[in-house]
């Protein structure tokens, strides 16, 4: 997985790129977008992107504004984003379906249809993001915000422009608004998932703020991050997530921005690291394999991971449990760990209490790594 963050005039890309957050989706609107006449013409940041050391890999363009044009210019503005994503090196174009009706997808696929030459030429991808209706103060479904109905109209896609590659954009926080089973939507649409546009909300309003924001109740999550992150783990998903958080950097002091942006970073890097490199770390055939728990968290572990990473032995700091065996796998003091060398162990500490196992364990002379069950879960306990 690669993390990106989507450009808006609020932030400074020297901020941005220092922050090495410098995989930058760029946002073109109509009036953004050069004229005839500048066509040999680069987008305003890109100059500065690139000078900062940063890199513009896709393009993000609002459903509403191609259809809000004159006919004659419908066809032109998507060509248009496209030479502009050709003219930056970006790879893909995807369309924002927000605050989008019914009648939409027949237009959008024949505006695509017409345009598929060109982009096919461009070598250009064309992402589909699930959407919502705004009514009145309410937010609704609409013809984008379902996985059934992306999952056809990419199809149609598919079929008609067998050239173009084309997918489907999951934007979290759209998903989240609308009170869609966001795992199962991407349980559903799988391999279709080609980018992830990451943002938080309460479920009330479209806030685009940065994820683990909103908590309900006695302080759980609003959206369910690590399920979300562990089910697109699990369907194969290893693109960008995209933070597309205009929210946050609206209602942000412009001082904080950097250390926002850091933050924004250390969120991707959890994700990384504690969902996407766990088999990394677990595939060290020359190591004895060690888990600290022998508990829920270590049945948790033998469910998703215990057929290709079998556990040499568990470790648990109940004298009741040593001698017994889980799942066929045999439960010893913590102390059997210091009788291999410091190469031949791989620990892992597998229980909730990973603050106090941690001090022991670095008491000890031990290195670890915490396995974080959670993203691998297919229910929740």
């Amino acid at each position: 997985m690669e993390i990106g963050i989507q450009y808006t005039q609020l932030l400074s890309i020297e901020h941005i790129c220092e922050s090495d957050m410098g995989n930058i989706e760029l946002p073109v609107t109509d009036n953004q977008q050069p004229s005839d006449n500048e066509r040999n013409r680069r987008p305003k940041p890109l100059d500065k992107i690139n000078n900062a050391g940063g890199k513009i890999i896709g393009i993000e363009l609002k459903l509403r504004e191609i259809l809000s044009a004159g006919d004659y210019k419908k066809k032109d503005i998507l060509i248009r984003a496209v030479d502009i994503a050709q003219r930056c090196k970006a790879s893909y174009i995807v369309i924002d379906t927000e605050d989008m009706d019914d009648n939409c997808p027949k237009e959008l696929e024949n505006i695509i249809i017409s345009s598929q030459t060109f982009i096919s030429q461009a070598g250009m991808a064309i992402y589909i993001e699930n959407g919502y209706r705004y009514i009145n103060g309410k937010y609704y479904h609409n013809a984008y915000s379902d996985a059934g109905r992306l999952l056809q109209f990419i199809d149609k896609l598919k079929e008609l422009c067998p050239e173009i590659d084309c997918g489907i954009c999951v934007n979290i926080g759209h998903a989240n608004l609308l009170g869609i089973n966001i795992r199962d939507m991407i349980r559903q649409c799988g391999s279709y998932i080609k980018l992830v546009h990451v943002n938080d909300n309460d479920g009330y309003s479209d806030q685009h703020q940065m994820p683990y924001t909103f908590t309900v109740g006695r302080g759980y999550l609003a959206t369910d991050w690590v399920h979300i992150i562990g089910m697109l783990y699990k369907t194969g998903y290893n693109g960008y997530y995209i933070f597309n958080n205009i929210g946050t950097w609206k209602r942000t002091p412009q001082r904080l921005h950097m250390a926002m942006l850091k933050l924004t970073k250390a969120i991707g890097q959890e994700w990384l690291e504690s969902c996407y490199k766990t088999e990394k770390y677990l595939n060290q055939p020359d190591k004895k394999l060690i888990l600290f728990g022998a508990g829920r968290m270590a049945a948790s572990y033998m469910e998703a991971w215990g057929d290709k990473y079998r556990p040499d032995y568990f470790v648990d700091n109940n004298p009741d449990k040593w001698g017994e065996e889980l799942m066929g796998i045999p439960i010893l003091p913590p102390e059997e760990i210091l009788s291999l060398t410091k190469d031949e162990r791989n620990v892992w500490i597998c229980n909730i209490n990973y603050d106090a196992i941690g001090r022991q364990l670095d008491y000890m002379g031990v290195s670890y790594r915490c396995y974080y069950d959670h993203y691998y879960m297919d229910h929740i306990i």
